[in-house]
């Protein structure tokens, strides 16, 4: 005896939170199967509101329901009618929750909410986000599951406002908060959403449904609260109404009776009344998350009674049950178990998805504007090419040009240059012929004079001044070619020496022709000296130093 009770001692506490787990489960279907299965005369405008309803009263959980539910889907889906499609999906997902295949009531239900969403049934998004929160809720995932219950009561609040729900829908959605709650421990809460319910309930002109599923969560609450034969007389009066309506609630009805004789030291009751619950669930296949707990509560009245054996079995049951609902390795279970909310993450690609569609319709609402300014930022960019590419092919071209202007002033003063050097080297040679000559003259002069005895001095000074007057007429003729040809010479030594006298021009003249002194003093008929000190002289007006040579100073003003 003392083996089985400590054996019962270590798989009770291994499996203490799943106990919890399983009063969570238990209460929870209670708003499952609760409101929507037993308050009859709900109405709502949608159809597929009443096809919901249809889907908690299913008293058939059998594998071949699931088969004709599946193919009524694929039928519907074929004819287009989505708003059928989604509630024979909730259909679906019920029956695998109460099956314990939370993994596949999870996919159905989210599927159906997505399809909701496309076609914005907001009925359906607020019955299938209830749904979905209680599976959060079975993992303890409480923020989850409290997010989507919230979801829930605000898209049924919104529709009451627009007149496609009536007011009764509140007490479904405050119930499950309530529910929600208690298990939460928040007892405080959990009674304010309780007495929300007869508030609304009482509030009603004339409420054409029954509480007896808010009386089984009162009656549970006197339970909590160590009132249990007040819980029994509530409990008891429910009975009735199940047998005839829903008699798969009595699996929860029955365990909340095992509880309350349990409490009232009724071991015989409470053993029958778990008895009556775990036949009910297996009976109908029905609840099937609530058999672990109501086997360690079997287990638990065993103890008290001194049955080991029958505790001991009891308490295998439960653990198989667990750990092929709840454990890690559960096939059907895992993926909840790690369950990452897909259905969140399907509705921000749809958001995305539909916020694209959106952009693009706005953009074509106002597609010739937008092209019109994309044809206009186009021929801009490419006017901005064209004008780049023209200027830099006129750049191009003009540097081409330029270079071939360059190259033609360098080819046309290069042939002026030659042409010049040419002027100049005849001037040169004429220059030394009129040397060559005054020198003949001078000769001729001096013979004369050796000879004027023979002659009169009137034919002397006539042959004298024909002779010099011919000497002066050769200078300027010589003078006036070189200005011909060496214009811009002469032109830029008046424009910067504009005091020089015309000897000093023709000093600079003979210089630009390359003479030496002597030269320069025959043809100036002065002597070399005097040439010395006209350059001399000469230096000094044109502000050169000694270092400056004068024959390279007068080349570069050309």
């Amino acid at each position: 005896m003392l083996l089985i009770f400590s054996y019962y001692r270590m798989i009770y506490t291994r499996h203490s939170l799943k106990l919890l787990y399983g009063l969570i489960i238990c209460s929870n279907f209670l708003l499952v199967e609760g409101i929507y299965a037993g308050i009859d005369s709900i109405s709502i405008s949608n159809s597929y509101s009443s096809s919901t309803l249809e889907a908690a009263r299913i008293i058939d959980f059998s594998e071949d329901h699931l088969y004709r539910l599946k193919d009524e889907y694929q039928v519907l889906m074929r004819k287009g009618d989505t708003l059928n499609g989604i509630s024979v999906l909730a259909r679906i997902g019920y029956v695998y929750s109460h099956h314990a295949n939370y993994s596949k009531s999870y996919n159905y239900l989210w599927e159906a909410l997505l399809l909701a969403d496309q076609i914005n049934d907001h009925v359906s998004i607020a019955y299938l986000n209830e749904q979905i929160g209680w599976l959060y809720s079975y993992f303890n995932r409480k923020e989850a599951a409290l997010k989507y219950l919230q979801l829930s009561l605000m898209e049924y609040k919104a529709l009451i406002q627009e007149r496609k729900v009536l007011r009764q829908q509140l007490i479904s959605s405050y119930y499950g908060l309530c529910i929600f709650f208690r298990e939460s421990g928040e007892y405080e809460l959990s009674k304010q959403y309780l007495d929300s319910c007869y508030s609304v309930f009482y509030s009603l002109k004339s409420p054409d449904f029954k509480l007896n599923y808010v009386n089984s969560e009162l009656g549970y609450y006197y339970l909590n609260q160590g009132q249990s034969q007040k819980a029994i007389e509530l409990l008891l009066r429910q009975v009735e109404y199940f047998k005839k309506r829903n008699e798969n609630y009595l699996t929860i009805i029955y365990s909340f009776l095992g509880d309350a004789y349990l409490m009232e030291s009724e071991l015989d009751l409470s053993v029958k009344y778990y008895k009556w619950a775990l036949s009910i669930s297996e009976a109908n296949n029905s609840h099937g998350n609530y058999r672990p707990t109501l086997y360690k509560k079997l287990s638990k009245v065993y103890v008290q009674k001194r049955d080991y054996k029958n505790a001991y079995e009891a308490l295998e049951k439960a653990k198989e049950l667990d750990e092929l609902l709840y454990d890690s390795r559960s096939f059907n279970n895992k993926p909840l178990l790690e369950i990452s909310d897909e259905f969140r993450k399907e509705k921000e690609v749809q958001k995305k998805l539909i916020q694209e569609q959106r952009i693009a319709q706005l953009e074509y609402e106002d597609s010739v504007g937008s092209l019109q300014l994309i044809i206009m930022l186009v021929v801009f960019i490419a006017l901005v090419i064209l004008a780049y590419l023209y200027i830099r092919f006129v750049k191009s071209k003009h540097k081409s040009e330029q270079a071939l202007i360059t190259k033609s002033i360098d080819l046309e003063n290069q042939k002026q240059r030659e042409l010049l050097e040419l002027k100049n080297k005849e001037l040169a040679s004429s220059a030394l012929r009129l040397i060559e000559k005054d020198e003949v003259i001078r000769r001729l002069k001096t013979a004369i004079v050796d000879k004027k005895e023979s002659l009169s001095d009137a034919a002397i000074k006539r042959l004298f001044k024909s002779i010099s007057g011919s000497s002066v007429q050769n200078w300027e003729e010589f003078e006036a070619r070189f200005m011909a040809v060496n214009e811009s010479f002469y032109e830029r030594l008046n424009k910067q020496f504009p005091n020089l006298t015309q000897g000093d021009r023709k000093l600079c003249a003979l210089i630009k022709l390359e003479f030496n002194s002597k030269e320069i003093a025959q043809l100036m008929g002065v002597s070399i000296e005097s040439v010395h000190t006209i350059r001399y002289r000469l230096r000094r007006k044109l502000g050169l130093d000694r270092s400056d040579n004068l024959s390279e100073f007068i080349n570069d003003l050309v």
